[in-house]
C-alpha cells in the first residue's frame, strides 16, 4: 500500500520500467493454433511492483504458488528471524495482452535497452495483432521477437539512473555475512547480457565487473553512493536498501545484526497474495486512462465529421440590426459561403486537402478513412472529385476505365512493385524479396500487404515480358525505364 500511494499520481519513470522489464521481463510474441499470442510479462516473488504497474497501464496478476500453508512458511524461519536458504516462494506473474499492452509500450518503447529488438517487434506487432490477414509480417515480427533468433544491438545512451534502479529492483542484490558481520557487498548480476554490467560500471565511476558477469560494489564509500542514488526510485527492494544503509552507518553491533535479518527476511519470505483478478479492482488508473482517451477520440471523430465554422460579422452580433443582407461585407460573404458548403459536405476545406495530400502519398482509402476519423464514402466522394473545396469546381462524373480500376482495387504501393522489379532482375528469389520488404516496411512504421504469392504473380508478368503497373501511374519516363530493364533482363536470359 505505501508503494501504491507513492505512485498514485504518477507512474514509476519509463527508464525504471524498462530495466526491471529487461530484468524479469518479457516481450512475447507466441505461435498459437489460430495464429499468435502477444503480450508482456513481469515475474517476481514481490507484487508491490507488479500492482503498481498493473494500476497504470492494467494486465493480470497471476500465480504459481510453491506454499501450501502459512506453516509451512514459517518452519523455514529459524529463532533468529534468519531464513533457511532452500525454502521456496511464491511466484507471481503480471501478463499484459494484446488487449491492453499498447498503453504500456507507447510508455516505455524508447527507454528499453536489453530487450529492445523485442520491443521493437512487439510495438510493431501491435498494429497487427487484432487484425486478420497480415500473415507474412507476423510471422516476420514472430522471428524478430523470438529470443533464439534475435541479434542485440543495444543503444547504451538510454542508460541513466532510473533504469538502474529498475534493473536492480529486478536482478540486485545486498548482501550481508552472517557468519562474518562486517562482510557486506552490493552486487548486480547479469549473465545473458553482461555488457550492460560495463556500461553500468562506466556511468557510476566506482565498482567492478567480475568474471562471473557481476557488477559488485564493495568499498563502503560507494556503497553508501549508490544507494543514495537508487534507493528513492526502488520498489520490491526499498526496504532493504534502508536496511543496509543503516547497517552501513552504524557502529553498534545488535543493529548491525537487526539489519542483516531485515535484509534475508526480505529476500527470502514468503508473500502470500490472494486479491487475484477481481475484475477491474486494482486497475483505476489504467481504466480512467482508456475513458479519457475513448471519450477523446469520440470528440475528435465529431468534430471531424460535422467540420461547421460559423463566422458572423461584428454588425450581426450587434443587437437591433435587422438589415443583415445589406450589411454583409465581401469578406464575410465568403466566410459564410464557406461555412454553408462545410455544413452540406460535413468537412472543411482543411480536411479535403488532408486527404488529398495522404492519398497523393500512396495511402489507401481505408487508412485514410482511419487516421482522419472520417466515412469511408467520404473519403471516396473527395478522391472521385464529388466534393471539392469552396473555391473549386466538381468535376463531372467520368466512368473509370477498367486500368483505373484494377489500379484503385491493388492492395501494394508502387514503390513496392518497383522493389519486387529490381530484385527479380537481381535474382533474389520470392522469399528474400518479402523479407527484405517486410524489414524495411517495419523499419518505417508503415504496414506491409506483401504476400509470396503477389510477389510471384509479379514475376509471372515480368517473365512474360509485362510491366506490373499502369503508364498512368507514373511519369513516362519512369515507365520507360522499368519497361527497358524488364525486356533488356529476359533478352539476356533468352
Amino acid at each position: 500500500m505505501i508503494h501504491l500511494t507513492r505512485f498514485k499520481k504518477e507512474p514509476p519513470h519509463p527508464s525504471y520500467i524498462s530495466g526491471f522489464i529487461d530484468g524479469d521481463g518479457t516481450f512475447f510474441i507466441r505461435k498459437i493454433k489460430d495464429g499468435y499470442q502477444s503480450g508482456i510479462t513481469i515475474a517476481q516473488s514481490r507484487t508491490n511492483i507488479l500492482q503498481v504497474v498493473r494500476y497504470h497501464f492494467g494486465g493480470t496478476i497471476t500465480t504459481s504458488a510453491n506454499r501450501n500453508s502459512k506453516e509451512e512458511e514459517e518452519d523455514d524461519i529459524y529463532e533468529d528471524g534468519t531464513i533457511h536458504k532452500y525454502n521456496k516462494r511464491n511466484q507471481y506473474n503480471l501478463i499484459v495482452r494484446s488487449d491492453e499492452y499498447k498503453l504500456l509500450i507507447d510508455y516505455i518503447k524508447n527507454f528499453v535497452i536489453i530487450k529492445q529488438n523485442q520491443c521493437d517487434a512487439l510495438y510493431e506487432f501491435s498494429k497487427l495483432a487484432n487484425k486478420p490477414g497480415y500473415i507474412d509480417s507476423k510471422k516476420i515480427l514472430f522471428d524478430l521477437c523470438s529470443v533464439k533468433k534475435t541479434i542485440y544491438s543495444y543503444d547504451f545512451n538510454r542508460l541513466n539512473i532510473e533504469y538502474i534502479q529498475g534493473l536492480f529492483d529486478a536482478e540486485g542484490c545486498f548482501y550481508i555475512d552472517k557468519t562474518k558481520i562486517s562482510k557486506y557487498k552490493i552486487s548486480l548480476t547479469q549473465k545473458t547480457h553482461p555488457q550492460i554490467l560495463n556500461e553500468i560500471q562506466r556511468f557510476l565511476g566506482f565498482g567492478k565487473v567480475t568474471s562471473e558477469n557481476k557488477y559488485v560494489i564493495y568499498n563502503k564509500e560507494n556503497c553508501l553512493q549508490f544507494i543514495e542514488l537508487i534507493k528513492n526510485g526502488l520498489i520490491v527492494k526499498y526496504n532493504q536498501a534502508i536496511a543496509f544503509e543503516t547497517f552501513l552507518k552504524t557502529a553498534d553491533l545488535y543493529i548491525k545484526e537487526q539489519m542483516y535479518i531485515i535484509c534475508n527476511e526480505e529476500k527470502h519470505k514468503t508473500e502470500n497474495f490472494l486479491e487475484l483478478n477481481k475484475n477491474n479492482i486494482g486497475k483505476d488508473g489504467y481504466l480512467e486512462i482508456v475513458k479519457v482517451k475513448e471519450l477523446k477520440d469520440k470528440v475528435c471523430s465529431q468534430i471531424n465529421l460535422i467540420g461547421v465554422y460559423k463566422e458572423k460579422s461584428d454588425k450581426m452580433k450587434g443587437s437591433g440590426n435587422h438589415n443583415y443582407g445589406k450589411t454583409f461585407s465581401e469578406e464575410t460573404k465568403k466566410k459564410m459561403s464557406k461555412s454553408i458548403r462545410d455544413s452540406k459536405n460535413g468537412v472543411s476545406d482543411e480536411t479535403i486537402l488532408a486527404v488529398r495530400n495522404l492519398l497523393s502519398e500512396g495511402m489507401l482509402n481505408v487508412e485514410v478513412q482511419e487516421k482522419l476519423n472520417l466515412p469511408r464514402h467520404t473519403v471516396t466522394r473527395i478522391k472521385n472529385g464529388h466534393i471539392v473545396c469552396r473555391n473549386e469546381e466538381k468535376s463531372e462524373n467520368v466512368p473509370l476505365t477498367k486500368d483505373q480500376i484494377n489500379a484503385a482495387k491493388r492492395k501494394i504501393q508502387l514503390d513496392e512493385i518497383f522493389v519486387v522489379i529490381e530484385k527479380y532482375l537481381e535474382g533474389k528469389s520470392p522469399s528474400d524479396t518479402l523479407e527484405y520488404l517486410s524489414t524495411t516496411r517495419v523499419q518505417k512504421n508503415i504496414d506491409n500487404n506483401l504476400t509470396i504469392d503477389i510477389i510471384k504473380n509479379i514475376r509471372k508478368k515480368l517473365s512474360n515480358m509485362q510491366v506490373p503497373f499502369y503508364p498512368f501511374e507514373t511519369s513516362t519516363e519512369t515507365y520507360n525505364h522499368y519497361k527497358n530493364m524488364i525486356e533488356n533482363c529476359n533478352k539476356v536470359k533468352e
